[in-house]
């Protein structure tokens, strides 16, 4: 993340004209993406720059100030959601000083975010959600020769977890040891402690910051910066094991004009089968008349492998990769979400004492507020006359939209919005009105009110969705499209298409959810479990949940999205039930290793049905969650289950 070739920054970014998709926001400056996939959706965290100093200022030993991590999400890979800046220092790991880069990793439910102290250490927070609160704060990384952890720079850490659920975290870099200076350890099974001595990663050529590891089909990528003794790109090499050693292969992202020629850092990601490379730029930068200071942008474009699994040197785009999915208007939608925006505005969050100008770790949260359903409440600020944000490819339906309905706060009793469409992905000219929804004044910019208006001409997939605000002094924090007629439906709810059981931690699929004949099912749901607070949303038809607590499960199904309308259902639906069972402690987790087969001989499936009754003396084989894989013992590594008569015992083949 560090140091390295200070370009030129602006305490405020005014864009006066859209920007393609690349880089994805432009309401701020962020960098050091780390992407993840969590609940059927990908996210990623960045390093927040906008606090960056001057190059000017001569009493900054560097030229960053990272005190914050910004959060975005996506799941259509062209419309983003800027969740704010969901991680402060002082707030979430008060004995750091400041942070630089960020890692993730997501185990057993949970999001584990590593953070730098400077260059001077990694620690650790965690989460139930990628948009926090954080918890559990600590060091767990510290410079010490015994511990094989004394780099140059101990920081840019990142998380990766195996198939088996082993975790790992690679972190390093510096101006010097080029080629020894980055090192990988195991983690022990909490994800927040680490099996020392870690190891060195050896012939990293040029080797600089911004360890990074993914896996494609069996094999271990292990990707970094380089130094500038070349240009700066994003290398690569290849391993059998996530320790290592791995063959240097070559380039991922070449450094170029867009980057400045300054540093970078990269993340590897799978999403919706397709594979994407995350990386910073200094387009907005560029864009903004290159103001003094570190600035830059995070920017995603697809990434592809030879036959022989080597990667083919990706392509920097400003159109960025393609859209996998049209945009649903029928769920909620946070106002921060967008394909593109011009003209002053920013995001916020809401419950932030000075919004758009958080400095120092002063940042507030706001969780749980009401009406939100559990979601950060984030708003979007600074909003002049004409400026606007755009959404890309919105499906309406056949049914369409007739009423739009908004969350405002305004002091200005003449402020609007329309909401327009149009081909043009960057210009509200020779752009169709569809509706016009006054704002007026709600009482106060902190005083919320919903406003609902009528809306025309929304059927089928709009190119380009449009909110031209209208007047100054209000603030946007959420939105919904409704249709004209509620659809007749016939709601039901089945667990037809799961097993009776599943070992705890295993990932189940979303219950089979109709809403009756010729009405279509959107994507929002609302599950919840018997005898338990816990609600699942957006377990939806492509994704999965991991359940880890063993018992009875019973499904309820509360509300879905029917033909583009959002239906409670009281009483709830019974979806049926099934059994979570315990998984008895992987062998992996105690640091012990070499062999080939670890195994724990202690039961840890109660309920065989989804066996076939087999012959005391046949031995079996299972996935872990159950699927047969015959009689011969796997050679791929994982986790697998082996039955023999009534013995069932879990093996681990690495």
């Amino acid at each position: 993340m560090k140091r390295a070739l200070l370009l030129t920054v602006a305490a405020i970014i005014s864009v006066g004209t859209a920007f393609a998709a690349n880089p994805i926001l432009r309401q701020k400056y962020t960098a050091d993406p780390n992407a993840f996939v969590w609940k059927d959706r990908l996210y990623v965290y960045a390093s927040y720059d906008n606090n960056n100093p001057p190059n000017s200022n001569s009493s900054a030993t560097s030229g960053y100030d990272i005190m914050f991590y910004t959060l975005m999400s996506t799941d259509d890979m062209a419309n983003w959601t800027d969740h704010g800046e969901v991680f402060s220092v002082k707030r979430d790991l008060s004995a750091f000083g400041n942070a630089y880069a960020p890692g993730a990793a997501v185990k057993n439910d949970k999001v584990y975010l590593y953070v730098p102290n400077g260059g001077s250490g990694i620690g650790v927070v965690t989460a139930d959600r990628p948009e926090g609160p954080f918890t559990g704060g600590k060091s767990i990384i510290s410079k010490s020769d015994a511990n094989n952890t004394n780099v140059p720079w101990l920081f840019d850490p990142a998380g990766f977890v195996d198939s088996d659920g082993q975790g790992y975290i690679y972190f390093g870099g510096g101006d010097t040891q080029a080629g020894s200076n980055l090192r990988v350890a195991k983690l022990n099974s909490d994800m927040m402690s680490v099996q020392f001595p870690a190891k060195t990663i050896e012939n990293a050529t040029r080797s600089f910051e911004a360890a990074f590891m993914h896996k494609y089909n069996g094999k271990y990528y292990f990707s970094y910066s380089q130094n500038f003794d070349g240009a700066a790109d994003i290398a690569y090499m290849i391993g059998d094991n996530p320790m290592g050693p791995f063959t240097f292969k070559g380039t991922i992202v070449p450094n170029g004009a867009d980057m400045g020629y300054g540093n970078n850092h990269a993340s590897v990601v799978e999403y919706k089968n397709k594979w994407y490379v995350f990386y910073h730029d200094r387009r907005l930068k560029s864009a903004n008349g290159n103001p003094d200071g570190e600035r830059r942008s995070v920017s995603v474009d697809k990434l592809e492998y030879n036959t022989d699994g080597t990667i083919k040197k990706a392509t920097l785009t400003t159109a960025g990769p393609d859209q996998i999915k049209n945009f649903n208007p029928y769920d909620t939608v946070l106002a921060t979400t967008m394909f593109k925006q011009s003209g002053s505005i920013k995001t916020a969050i809401c419950s932030a004492p000075n919004p758009g100008t958080i400095t120092n770790g002063t940042a507030a949260a706001a969780y749980n507020s009401p009406g939100d359903k559990g979601d950060r409440c984030v708003m979007l600020i600074s909003i002049t006359d004409g400026s606007w944000v755009s959404l890309k490819s919105v499906d309406f339906g056949t049914a369409g939209a007739t009423k739009f309905v908004v969350r405002a706060a305004s002091t200005n009793a003449n402020a609007s919005i329309e909401i327009r469409t149009g081909t043009a992905d960057n210009s509200t000219n020779n752009t169709t009105l569809v509706g016009t929804c006054s704002i007026g004044s709600t009482g106060g910019l902190t005083t919320w009110k919903e406003i609902e208006c009528n809306v025309s001409n929304l059927t089928g997939v709009k190119n380009y969705l449009y909110l031209v605000f209208k007047g100054n002094n209000f603030r946007v924090s959420k939105y919904i499209f409704k249709s004209g007629s509620t659809p007749s439906v016939n709601v039901t709810c089945n667990l037809n298409n799961l097993q009776p059981s599943y070992v705890s931690g295993s990932e189940v699929p979303r219950p089979n959810v109709s809403c009756g004949t010729g009405v279509t099912v959107g994507t929002a749901f609302l599950f919840n479990l018997s005898g338990s607070d816990n609600a699942l949303e957006g377990w939806n038809s492509n994704g999965t949940h991991a359940f880890w607590t063993p018992g009875t499960k019973n499904i309820t199904l509360s509300e879905v999205t029917c033909g583009g309308n959002k239906v409670t259902l009281n009483p709830a639906v019974s979806c049926g039930s099934f059994e979570v069972v315990a998984e008895s402690s992987s062998s992996s987790d105690n640091g012990s290793s070499s062999s080939s087969e670890g195994e724990d001989i202690s039961p840890i499936l109660h309920n065989y049905s989804q066996f076939s009754i087999l012959n005391s003396q046949l031995v079996s084989y299972y996935t872990i969650k159950g699927e047969p894989l015959g009689n011969v013992k796997p050679q791929k590594a994982g986790v697998y289950i082996v039955k023999q008569g009534n013995s069932v015992k879990k093996i681990a083949v690495r």
